[in-house]
């Protein structure tokens, strides 16, 4: 895909037609986030995130970020990866997730210490796939949204009420000490840093689509095994024009 040509320069009746191509990001690692070079410094952006390649210098790949956090930033990274980092794609048109409830279950978890949580369990059903999700683990725990009028506040935890809810893209990765012990209980776990906000006013979108075996309220795919699966189909979707959402999720 091209975006329309336009003139290189102002130069009265020199003007040369430049085609600017439209690409996606691709992490380099199994992490799901590339780190690229904006004006401002190193930041690390989410896959499938849309670009307009624009020139080669000095050993770099020159991009426009056309979506997301940094839209409108030109941005670099070193032209060894270009093959391999900016890749032709074809996003889904919005990602369909539906989670169906069955019940609280006292479910022993062995990746944290053997504990024994009071699990909100639903099937999530996404792509022809199924996974075992937990809605919600009833614990005490710290608002940690700097957005929430309960941040640093103690809370208990509840699920998200029945309902469609929008899922955005994410722009940051969470703290790998939060996810990245599961790895060793699923060795072929990538992608863990990766948590897909959930749009919902009700508390300032502080619930994500995340692998994990505790919810505070979250989307959290319990099942190891199917973490890789979801992710795949999530970030390779996008259900609006500007990139902002991924698909949605509905609650029954």
């Amino acid at each position: 895909m091209t975006e329309p040509t336009r003139p290189t320069n102002r130069i009265p009746n020199s003007n040369q037609n430049s085609f600017h191509k439209i690409l996606y990001t691709k992490s380099l690692d199994q992490s799901g986030w590339l780190a690229i070079r904006i004006p401002e410094g190193i930041v690390a952006v989410p896959e499938y995130l849309k670009v307009s390649e624009n020139q080669t210098k000095d050993g770099r790949i020159y991009f426009s970020i056309l979506e997301g956090r940094y839209k409108g930033k030109i941005a670099s990274l070193a032209l060894e990866n270009r093959e391999k980092c900016l890749i032709s794609a074809k996003r889904g048109s919005g990602a369909k997730l539906i989670a169906k409830i069955l019940g609280r279950q006292q479910l022993k978890s062995v990746a944290r210490h053997g504990e024994v949580r009071n699990q909100l369990v639903a099937k999530l059903s996404f792509d022809g796939k199924i996974a075992t999700i937990s809605l919600d683990s009833d614990v005490d725990f710290t608002e940690t949204n700097p957005t929430s009028p309960d941040y640093n506040k103690t809370l208990h935890s509840k699920p998200l009420p029945k309902g469609t809810y929008k899922i955005l893209t994410p722009d940051g990765a969470h703290n790998a000490r939060f996810t990245n012990f599961y790895v060793q209980y699923q060795s072929d776990l990538k992608y863990h840093t990766v948590w897909f906000p959930i749009e919902y006013a009700g508390n300032h979108n502080s619930s994500f689509v995340h692998v994990g075996n505790l919810s505070e309220g979250c989307v959290t795919i319990y099942q190891f095994d199917m973490w890789n699966s979801v992710y795949d189909y999530l970030i390779k979707n996008r259900m609006d024009s500007n990139g902002k959402y991924v698909g949605t999720i509905t609650i029954e």
